[in-house]
């Protein structure tokens, strides 16, 4: 007990606490996000996800068995949570945002932090990894489910190519694979706004948090909620030890897959009108729930 409650303390609270000033905050002044928004997903987030790939030690089969993690882990996820919906009789609208809210986690805004404070900068670097394979996901498949697979993959690749992760992770993986030098001042340039990512990710979290709310559709958003925060551990466990995953990638991969439903999946909902309210209330419950299962899955991979 003493472990759990020095993990929840050390490793969890501090983000909590950036969590609650950005709720704080949005809730006294309700501020314009979206400019901070489009400023976190164009710049800070891409240059975090080139400066951590630039500066590791991971090596290309590592990377791949990432991207495989982060795939495999999705859509299995994609599968329990059909079978739940059919289970729970939802309509064909409410199992769109149903899978939506089980199958993408948030592995930016809270998983980043979190992996830093319990494991490193090195654990983190894989994260971050799997933070943009997922990022992917969600702008294709996530996108695809939300429409109801309206458009098809043609489509998805154009979400895909307005990605400015999937450039910053091309330009971090060509430099590597080529042995090039990027020049201190640029590097340090980038790093600024790379250190300034995830705490802004985490203001942001708790600001889109204060007009969430569970609503009417409490027991689909529990039931997503369960499935984000107890079946998905457990999957990410068995698939960590099915590929034979070293430490920190190990660390890395079923720490994120262990985060709450991804904010951005209620926008998409939103956007697609694909049930945004149950999307919302997975967000929700998932992320006032997560401080307890996050502790335990911190311990066990301790």
């Amino acid at each position: 007990m003493s472990t759990l409650l020095e993990i929840l303390v050390h490793d969890i609270l501090p983000i909590f606490v950036v969590i609650g000033l950005g709720y704080a905050f949005a809730r006294r002044t309700q501020p314009e996000l979206r400019t901070l928004s489009r400023l976190t997903f164009y710049i800070l987030s891409p240059c975090l996800v080139f400066i951590s790939l630039v500066e590791s030690d991971i090596a290309g089969g590592e990377v791949a068995q990432i991207v495989v993690f982060v795939v495999a882990l999705t859509l299995t996820m994609g599968v329990l949570a059909f079978v739940a919906a059919r289970l729970l009789r939802l309509s064909t609208l409410q199992t769109s945002a149903f899978l939506l809210a089980v199958m993408f986690v948030n592995a930016g805004n809270y998983g980043l932090g979190v992996t830093r404070l319990a494991f490193g900068p090195d654990v983190q670097a894989r994260a971050v990894l799997y933070f943009v394979t997922s990022s992917v996901m969600v702008y294709t498949l996530g996108v695809l489910i939300a429409k109801g697979f309206a458009g098809g993959w043609r489509g998805a690749v154009k979400q895909l190519l307005g990605l400015p992760h999937i450039y910053a992770l091309s330009a971090a993986l060509i430099i590597r694979a080529l042995q090039w030098q990027v020049p201190q001042p640029i590097l340090e340039g980038l790093r600024f706004p790379a250190q300034a990512a995830i705490p802004l990710m985490l203001l942001l979290l708790g600001a889109q948090l204060v007009n969430a709310e569970v609503g009417q559709y409490w027991r689909p958003a529990l039931a997503a909620a369960a499935l984000s925060l107890i079946m998905a551990p457990l999957v990410a466990f068995g698939l960590a030890s099915l590929f034979g995953l070293a430490t920190q990638t190990r660390q890395a991969v079923v720490l994120e897959a262990s985060m709450p439903a991804a904010v951005i999946t209620t926008l998409i909902a939103i956007e697609f009108q694909a049930e945004p309210k149950l999307v919302t209330g997975a967000v929700v419950l998932s992320t006032l729930l997560s401080p307890i299962t996050l502790s335990i899955v911190i311990a066990l991979l301790k």
